[in-house]
């Protein structure tokens, strides 16, 4: 069962130790990469010997320079990391306590957690081992110590050559490294070196901290936990044969087998796939719409993240943001395959537009008189919300927009590390209320928070909130400075694609279309609606080892506690429906192209 979170390391490993493995053996088949080599023989249960696991696939994957190999930590220096980790939680996120058990048992964590560093010392891999169950205790999925990206080599993975999608609560195999291995398309995952399913996903609970149910799940599918070698072992510690990982799979047809893969190594890219009955357009770049018909009765829109929109580079660079240059001239390298120029006005200018896109967007539309919008957000990770503020501006005007911020409450905590987070500092002063209630550079800011604020103050407080962000964007402050084109257009029906992966910002999108009327289809998504989240960068001092904390509380859905928790769809992608369309990679498309098909333009939208 789940361990409790008071129980110390040395008592999770033993605990686990104890754990039976699998009473039954099943018959093995070999997958050799690139070939077709089968071998058969008997797989025996192997004895759990301890635990520990991470999270893989975090969108920003920090860098650390290495120390010199085989270098230790200090004692005394692996408690000093400790400490400034717990000064980070505990001066910049909103609530560091609650989820754990409160204050007093947060510091019990934290001297446990420093009673067991070794007189003799860490490595810095060893002491990211242990910090990350600490920070797990706080149920946060932004809130985070990434891997190194060292150890996360696209090429040679090392771990699971399988990519795993989520549905049904299990972990799917969607697509897979080479030809010879196209017929495991559709399998589900039982167990890893006889661990089982289930006690992979509460070993992965306890060592990254969750925001639901699915989260834990989502860290495990993708480029998660299972692709990379490193964090594979420390899921599973009873992998020990480099040359290979027993991975036992249950196929559609109901029949269990276990297979030796080869761990995951000269891995090209995409990913082979089974051929979708749907042909949409291979545009370049994260959002793009186009038409599914000829009619242009259903318009399509994929947005699958918010991290590459010439206005959040507009807008980081009038804030004064540290970071953003690099990834804008990776992104332009990317996007038009050259060197990016050194002038950034020159780079951020090539960036596609958020503004232009979704204008094309809704004059289409409203010249077609289209009926629907799908917006597909199933591979949306998240980003910088503005992108959702813009798109709400065409669809239903500023006033709606604003509106319908006011009923999500955030809650931002200040603190020396949000003041630093950019060049222009933190000035408590600025915030609405702080004549009234005088303000330190480490209060809570409740300004944007409805239970706090009279309903006139909060209404004219995000009001000039997005009037400021926005005269910071030129490509979409141009036209909505004489508000041309708002509320541009507003189909019949919308419908938003939704997966585990739609997560952050995509979330945020997805709520606000919600409260619109959208009728969700696909699978839950992993973020809540009330959570933590607007991440800043972090790093400990001696083992370099750097880190994210979340620094506002978000409540979309306060009086909603299970929809707050986890917004459900009202339209599920289960297995047997994924069976039925032969797991198709836009099977969640599918769905909602035969949900439009047997509903009616207005109903309310049925779960």
């Amino acid at each position: 069962g789940m361990a409790s979170k008071e129980e110390s390391a040395e008592l999770l490993a033993k605990r686990i130790a104890s754990s039976p493995g699998s009473p039954h053996q099943h018959e093995t088949k070999v997958y050799i990469m690139s070939h077709g080599i089968h071998l058969h023989h008997r797989a025996l249960a192997i004895l759990i010997l301890f635990f520990s696991t991470q999270l893989a696939g975090q969108q920003a994957t920090p860098t650390r320079v290495d120390q010199e190999a085989g270098a230790l930590l200090t004692r005394q220096q692996a408690l000093a990391d400790i400490r400034t980790l717990s000064e980070v939680l505990e001066s910049a996120h909103p609530d560091p306590y609650s989820a754990g058990g409160g204050k007093v048992a947060y510091h019990r964590r934290l001297q446990r957690l420093m009673r067991g560093v070794p007189q003799s010392g860490l490595s810095a891999a060893e002491l990211h081992a242990r910090l990350q169950p600490f920070i797990a205790s706080l149920a946060d999925g932004h809130t985070s110590l990434p891997f190194d990206a060292s150890t996360r080599s696209k090429t040679d993975p090392g771990g699971i050559p399988l990519y795993f999608e989520v549905v049904d609560q299990r972990l799917w195999v969607a697509a897979v490294a080479s030809s010879d291995q196209l017929d495991l398309i559709g399998a589900t995952l039982e167990a890893v070196e006889a661990v089982p399913f289930a006690e992979l996903v509460q070993r992965e609970s306890l060592q990254r901290g969750h925001d639901n149910a699915h989260h834990a799940l989502s860290s495990l599918a993708g480029f998660g936990a299972l692709y990379f070698a490193e964090s594979l072992r420390r899921l599973v510690p009873e992998w020990e044969d480099s040359e290979q990982i027993i991975v036992r799979l249950r196929r559609p047809s109901g029949h269990s087998e276990d297979l030796l893969l080869r761990p995951g190594q000269g891995v090209a890219y995409p990913l082979l796939r089974r051929e979708s009955k749907v042909d949409l357009p291979k545009e370049a770049g994260s959002f793009a719409y186009h038409f599914l018909d000829e009619a242009r009765e259903i318009a399509f829109l994929r947005i699958d993240n918010m991290t590459s929109y010439r206005e959040m580079f507009e807008y980081s660079r009038a804030l004064g943001s540290f970071g953003w240059e690099g990834w804008a001239r990776r992104l332009f390298e990317r996007l038009h395959g050259e060197t990016a120029p050194s002038d950034l006005g020159e780079v951020i200018a090539a960036i596609p537009s958020a503004t232009e896109t979704f204008s094309g967007l809704f004059g289409a539309m409203r010249e077609a008189g289209s009926r629907t919008l799908i917006v597909d957000l199933s591979r949306n990770y998240g980003g910088n919300d503005l992108m959702v503020q813009i798109l709400l501006y065409f669809l239903v005007g500023f006033d709606e927009t604003v509106a319908l911020a006011e009923q999500t409450a955030t809650i931002r905590k200040l603190s020396p590390l949000l003041a630093a987070s950019s060049q222009s500092g933190l000035d408590p002063a600025e915030i609405d209320y702080s004549d009234s209630v005088p303000l330190t550079s480490e209060d809570y800011d409740f300004s944007g928070d409805f239970h706090f604020m009279p309903e006139a103050t909060l209404d004219r407080a995000i009001r000039e909130r997005f009037l400021r962000m926005f005269a910071q964007m030129p490509s979409f402050y141009t036209l909505f400075r004489t508000r041309q084109q708002e509320a541009a257009y507003r189909p019949e029906r919308i419908v938003v694609l939704c997966s585990n992966a739609t997560q952050s910002s995509g979330f945020d999108l997805m709520t606000q279309l919600y409260r619109l009327g959208a009728v969700i289809v696909g699978v839950p998504s992993s973020q809540p609606g009330n959570g933590f989240g607007d991440i800043r960068r972090f790093e400990l001092t001696h083992s370099r080892l750097v880190g994210y904390v979340s620094t506002k509380y978000f409540l979309a859905f306060p009086e909603q506690p299970s929809t707050g928790f986890t917004l459900e769809p009202h339209h599920t992608l289960t297995y047997p429906k994924l069976a039925r369309y032969d797991f198709d990679s836009h099977a969640i498309l599918l769905l909602a192209l035969d949900v439009l098909e047997t509903t009616t333009p207005g109903a309310a939208p049925a779960r």
